[in-house]
């Protein structure tokens, strides 16, 4: 099912969303050395604590919650200060493909509007990764060869290889940034680096459902839903090399890399638990083999918006279904 809103339901959105946390998330996926694979690259998993509020002990990809520093106005004189005019270029880009869903057309207050939403939820989605598994997206801002949203690929390469950025330096400055958002835009300042929010493609948007809740504890009255809801942006970062990555051990307790189909296949062993907005999304990668592909399809994306997707729990006698969008 996929949830169309009402213009006035999209002015309102204010007051819907505090029943939901806006959020960012991010499917990197790497070609694979392994040849003996079906597919040519791998998508990185990485394993929730079983101490965690919310899905404890699945494996989900790196993200997490939007916060004001990613929202900052201070931004803008980070990516205005580019050797070239790519920033004006990507602003016009976003101001122009059309709007998205709600999470990046609603207004907000005048402070938190001075670069896009869609520029905000990438630099937040690169800020989580870089806290949960130490891949650090970013590019230096003298970097006069920096791509656009439309050339002829999305696959990064070079990332996070800042070279004045020590591994002691690394370690403690992710430590930082762990501990309060704001301080990612001051290591950008730092050690003169931008999020490589060109290397993000803008890949779909799930809103969590009211009910997702086990029958038997609700029938118990032991559980009565889980209040932890997220209107989250799911982004694509192609690598051309897995990276070096480890897990914080925190949030995250193991990290992974599989190719589609052995994600899949360990899921219905029940060896890897995902959600449904990982078992769909991982699902759509079975139709791109190959590396290329897969930046093809990006590429004839590139002027298009996403939809909000929203998976509705049927709750039965012997268990709980999911209808996904287009059921």
């Amino acid at each position: 099912m996929i949830v169309h809103l009402s213009k006035q339901i999209l002015i309102n959105m204010a007051t819907i969303l505090k029943h939901w946390r806006e959020a960012a998330t991010l499917i990197i996926a790497a070609k694979s050395k392994n040849i003996a694979n079906r597919y040519s690259y791998e998508i990185l998993m990485l394993k929730r604590s079983g101490k965690s509020k919310f899905m404890p002990s699945w494996s989900v990809f790196p993200g997490g919650v939007a916060e004001d520093a990613d929202f900052s106005p201070e931004w803008v004189g980070l990516f205005s200060s580019l050797d070239n005019d790519i920033w004006p270029k990507t602003f016009a880009h976003f101001a122009n493909v059309g709007q998205g869903p709600p999470m990046f057309s609603r207004q907000r207050d005048e402070h938190y509007s001075k670069i896009p939403s869609e520029v905000a939820f990438r630099i937040c989605a690169i800020r989580e990764t870089f806290e949960e598994c130490g891949i650090l997206l970013t590019r230096s801002s003298n970097d006069n060869k920096k791509k656009t949203l439309t050339e002829a690929t999305n696959i990064a390469k070079n990332y996070g290889k800042i070279g004045n950025i020590t591994i002691s330096d690394f370690e403690i400055w992710r430590e930082k940034v762990d501990k309060d958002a704001t301080q990612f835009i001051k290591m950008c300042q730092e050690f003169n680096m931008v999020p490589d929010i060109w290397s993000l493609t803008e890949w779909s948007n799930w809103l969590t459902p009211v009910n997702m809740v086990n029958k038997d504890r609700r029938a118990s009255g032991t559980d009565k839903g889980s209040k932890r809801r997220y209107d989250t942006a799911f982004f694509l970062c192609l690598l051309d090399t897995v990276p070096d990555a480890m897990h914080d051990d925190k949030e995250t307790v193991h990290l992974q890399w599989f190719p589609p189909d052995e994600l899949i296949k360990s899921h219905l062993e029940s060896k890897v638990k995902l959600a449904p907005p990982q078992i769909y999304e991982i699902c759509r990668f079975l139709n791109f083999k190959d590396m290329e592909e897969l930046n093809e399809f990006c590429l004839t994306r590139i002027n298009k918006r996403v939809t909000r997707n929203f998976p509705v729990p049927a709750i039965c006698d012997d268990g709980m279904f999911i209808l996904y969008p287009g059921q």
